[in-house]
């Protein structure tokens, strides 16, 4: 079974923090964006791709109002670890 992982740059266009789930667990708890804006990884349990689908949600701080942009993801990519 493939391992992957995800790697995120975040657009820092906005104050606050930032947290990222997949499946519906935590990848990373909600933290600043990082600057300068450079892309983060994060691994991906293999249980949460095995049925060859996987859902990314992201979430901003609670109580934070806004003009409706939400979380701001700059890329978005999903890479296969070579495993030897």
């Amino acid at each position: 079974q493939a391992q992957y992982v995800v790697r995120v740059a975040y657009a820092k266009d906005r104050q606050g923090e930032i947290r990222l789930e997949a499946e519906g667990k935590e990848l990373h708890p909600l933290m600043a964006k990082p600057e300068p804006a450079e892309p983060r990884e994060f691994d991906i349990p293999q249980s949460l791709t095995a049925d060859g689908e996987l859902t990314l949600n992201w979430f901003r701080e609670a109580g934070r109002g806004g003009n409706g942009r939400g979380c701001q993801v700059r890329e978005v990519w999903l890479i296969r670890k070579n495993l030897l």
